[in-house]
């Protein structure tokens, strides 16, 4: 591992950078000054990201920590708005409105340290995908700082140009969110034997509109967290016609939250993130079991995340190659940053990179991210 890196030089990817220097404003009229300033800046939220999305290149990128941007302003509780700078952690925003039994719905593993920022810059999927959709869909407008240091307010139509973007198109500092009521939730774990009824049960289940999502494990992950050696769904509903409710909800909710987490202890350290159509679900699971790869998601959108020993990352390009012959997309949920950007379809780089000319024709933003 390389020595004497910076905090600011590395995110949850393990991507070592190098930085020429690093800014931490406090203020929108500093960042301003940033990019006024800079000609090549590195985004930087939370550093939660896990393709590398905030990593400082070659010691000629400056680092731009928009961490200090934490204030939580005009909160509006009949209209169900809150605004936020980028540097508010989401958990921060959730107390806040916990007691007006309010809360943002999109809720991703990460979401004791994920800033919305970072969120809104990786259009982040929550657990509750099924049900909620992305970052986006709850956004009202944004607030942006371009290449000239210029801030500008961005409607509902034009978010797309930043939102998913991963901040190569400008800096976003300030957002208004859509709110939604609290609701009593509750679980319910389903075993199930066979893969083929386990399609059959996600495709019926998912006709429910009160179910919020339904999560598979695979048999590595069941047993890990205490299961039986089976393949189970995990489903979630929006009120408590579940098993499991009140503290039990709670409990399960955190194992289900620290999956990943036990998986890694475990060796399991590199995840993925595909997404595939449910037709395709028993290929995946096959490719993964022929290998002994542990595989969990959100199998009601078709997010999956199989995780790899060191010794198993030689499987993540035959991974990549399967998941393309599937028609499935390389990156459900985790971006593109630097561990993806040779991977990704031609016509959506030529999107992306006609977006990029655009926005941010003097290229000052996340250069070599993404595209």
């Amino acid at each position: 591992m390389k020595k004497n890196f910076k905090p600011y030089e590395i995110d949850a990817s393990q991507i070592l950078g190098k930085a020429k220097n690093v800014f931490h404003p406090k203020s929108i009229q500093e960042v301003k000054q940033v990019i006024r300033d800079n000609n090549r800046i590195s985004i930087r939220g939370a550093g939660t990201g896990l393709m590398g999305g905030c990593v400082p290149e070659n010691g000629i990128d400056v680092v731009l920590d928009l961490s200090k941007l934490d204030k939580i302003g005009n909160f509006d509780k009949e209209r169900k708005i809150i605004e936020v700078e980028s540097g508010v952690i989401l958990d921060e925003i959730q107390d806040y409105l916990k007691k007006y039994n309010l809360e943002f719905p999109i809720i991703p593993l990460s979401h004791d340290i994920a800033t919305i920022g970072g969120m809104i810059a990786t259009n982040a999927l929550g657990n509750r995908g099924l049900k909620y959709g992305r970052t986006e869909r709850w956004i009202r407008w944004i607030e942006v700082i371009n290449y000239k240091g210029d801030l500008y307010r961005k409607g509902t139509t034009e978010i797309s140009d930043y939102s998913g973007l991963e901040g190569i198109t400008g800096v976003i500092v300030r957002t208004c969110l859509n709110l939604s009521p609290i609701k009593k939730r509750s679980i319910s774990i389903i075993k199930i034997n066979n893969l083929k009824d386990v399609i059959k049960s996600v495709i019926t289940l998912k006709k429910n509109e009160e179910i919020s999502s339904i999560d598979f494990l695979d048999k590595i992950v069941s047993k890990l967290i205490g299961l039986e050696e089976s393949y189970h769904l995990v489903v979630e509903f929006e009120n408590e016609s579940g098993d499991l409710r009140d503290d039990n909800y709670k409990e399960f909710s955190i194992k289900k939250d620290s999956i990943y987490l036990i998986l890694a202890i475990n060796g399991y350290t590199r995840i993925e993130d595909p997404k595939i159509l449910i037709n395709k679900f028993e290929e995946l699971i096959n490719f993964t079991e022929e290998r002994n790869i542990p595989i969990f998601g959100q199998i009601g959108i078709g997010v999956f995340h199989p995780c790899f020993k060191e010794n198993q990352k030689k499987f993540i390009i035959d991974l990549i190659k399967l998941t393309k012959r599937l028609g499935g997309n390389i990156s459900g949920a985790f971006g593109i940053g630097l561990l993806k950007r040779e991977y990704i379809d031609q016509n959506d780089k030529k999107i992306w990179v006609n977006i990029k000319k655009r926005i941010d024709p003097e290229n000052k933003f996340n250069i070599g991210k993404v595209i």
